[in-house]
């Protein structure tokens, strides 16, 4: 029977697999930690997204690597708003 894989060497895989890809490392001082509130579909759609990636690319399921995407990929116009 095949052991179940350790959540280091989770991590591990999700680093190799990060690395390959050419990813920036992610300088964890840099992180905070916040509450939001949000519908609750919101938020079961974003587990579901993080579910899937971590399916896909290995690691952890994280709703916050999902927000922190969409941040980026929308911060030209988030900035936009910060004009107005």
């Amino acid at each position: 029977m095949a052991r179940k894989a350790s959540l280091m060497s989770s991590v591990k895989a999700a680093k190799d697999v990060a690395e390959a890809e050419g990813a920036p490392a992610v300088d964890r001082t840099d992180m905070v930690t916040s509450a939001v509130h949000i519908p609750k579909a919101t938020l079961q759609l974003l587990r579901r997204v993080a579910v899937a990636r971590a399916g896909r690319q290995g690691g952890r399921p994280s709703v916050s690597g999902v927000i922190v995407d969409l941040v980026e990929q929308h911060r030209a116009e988030l900035s936009e708003e910060l004009k107005d």
